[in-house]
């Protein structure tokens, strides 16, 4: 989106505590220019993923601001003084002073400015995250040789300094347990020079256990976006994609959800089968909207309102008695079954005997006799017409009749008629809609025929 690099440009620019409803009202902003001020169809948590059905990479406003909080932190600790620091920040603050924050022990009796730039927010939101991901906000600090850690063991200046020198300021460099010191000879020749007691210390903190394990761990991703090795640049990126993974609510599966439904196990190629289907049903804009709607269980029930709304009452709106699942409202129900037996017979009479299944009906899961093109084809008009026609009349209580699920076919097969005009393929057109045309018009009503001067197109 253009406005995404504008909106970062003003929270570096202007590095405060922003409330979180501002960021709640762009985020409404922003999905009701999506939907043009309409109902969302799709759950923005859907529309905010690539390479998914609906994904569109909606920006999360939030996650990025806190990105730029962290990055505000480390920005700190890089000691980045320019001049638009001295132009907002007192010039007698020492970013220098906010160093162990990060790599260090933290800051208990820390005394907050109110007007700094990095204040006690910045931590805060720095911890809160570590916290999260279970890792120690303090950043690896058994990584340096003049670390506050080792300052505390009231070790020489005089003797870190040699061994920056020397042997280098990595602790791994300087080396643990057996090998501390012990690396080159240039190393062991510095035992002789440094302080006997120094020495004695140092080699007792190096060979800690606790030590050994933090110097020789791998470092996570989240550790790996600060290393001093990493360039600044796509900052802001890394720790968003990391901060989006930490957020990353892991949801219920909808296929997962209809095989709870239905009673049934879906294999890892069923699932396949049923995601490709919902993406490449029909090259019709609406007939994969309303296959997409299916699949993703998009469509309220009793069940689900009653949820949210905390009633008890739940029974199927169409007044037959029974619990309103999701199921029932598209199969169970003895109001809907009756347009779904008049699918199959017209199956049936096109030479087509799939089994009485909704997963068949629902998710386009076709038995291997109907994975031919131009028998899958000619079923899914008819399974999508049939959702269109139960759709319309969700919460009304009677049953949607043969003609109405006939005019929404007719509907499609004219629609398709003339975008095989207009793009030459009307032969193709023809494979699949000339054994259904036949049997639609002998099954119409006459009243239905004149009111839409049904005729034959091919």
């Amino acid at each position: 989106m253009a406005i995404l690099p504008k909106v970062l440009y003003r929270f570096n620019a202007m590095p405060i505590k922003i409330p979180m409803a501002f960021l709640v009202e762009i985020d409404k902003a922003i999905v009701k220019f999506v939907w043009k001020n309409k109902r969302p169809r799709i759950a923005k948590t859907i529309l905010s993923r690539k390479c998914e059905s609906g994904g569109i990479a909606i920006p999360d406003f939030k996650l990025y601001y806190r990105a730029i909080v962290i990055k505000t932190a480390w920005y700190w600790y890089q000691n980045r003084r320019v001049d638009q620091w001295y132009r907002i920040e007192d010039t007698e603050t020492n970013p220098q002073s906010y160093n162990y924050l990060i790599f260090d022990k933290g800051a208990k009796n820390m005394q907050w400015r109110k007007d700094s730039i990095f204040n006690k927010w910045c931590w805060e939101n720095w911890k809160s995250i570590c916290n999260k991901m279970k890792l120690n906000p303090l950043l690896s600090p058994c990584t340096k040789v003049n670390s506050k850690w080792i300052k505390e063991l009231d070790i020489k200046s005089e003797t870190l300094r040699l061994i920056e020198e020397k042997v280098g300021s990595d602790l791994q460099i300087v080396g643990t347990g057996s090998k501390f010191l012990n690396r080159t000879p240039i190393a062991q020749e510095l035992i002789t020079r440094i302080n006997k007691w120094d020495f004695l210390k140092l080699k007792s903190f190096f060979s800690a256990r606790e030590t050994i394990r933090e110097v020789n761990r791998e470092p996570t991703s989240w550790e790996q976006i600060f290393t001093p090795h990493t360039s600044d640049r796509a900052l802001i990126s890394r720790v968003y994609k990391e901060l989006k993974k930490l957020d990353n609510k892991k949801t219920n599966n909808p296929i997962n959800k209809w095989a709870k439904d239905m009673n049934k196990h879906f294999t890892e190629e069923d699932i396949q089968s049923i995601n490709k289907y919902m993406k490449k049903c029909s090259p019709s804009l609406a007939v994969k909207e309303m296959q997409i709607k299916t699949t993703l269980r998009y469509h309220l029930t009793p069940v689900r309102l009653a949820a949210m709304m905390k009633s008890n009452n739940n029974e199927c709106w169409r007044g037959c008695g029974e619990k309103g699942t999701l199921v029932h409202c598209w199969w169970d129900c003895k109001r809907v079954r009756p347009i779904w037996k008049a699918v199959w017979r017209f199956l049936g009479k096109l030479g087509m005997e799939p089994p009485f299944d909704p997963a068949i009906a629902l998710l386009g899961l076709f038995p291997e006799d109907l994975k031919r093109a131009h028998y899958r084809d000619t079923a899914t008009s008819m399974f999508i017409a049939a959702q269109f026609t139960i759709a319309r009349l969700w919460n009304q209580p009677r049953c949607p009749s043969i003609d109405e699920w006939i005019k929404k076919m007719w509907h499609l097969y004219t629609m398709e008629y003339y975008a095989a005009l207009k793009n030459d393929k009307i032969t193709e057109f023809a494979g699949k809609w000339m054994a259904l045309e036949q049997i639609m018009l002998s099954e119409a009503s006459q009243s239905l025929k004149n009111k839409y001067q049904m005729s034959s197109l091919i």
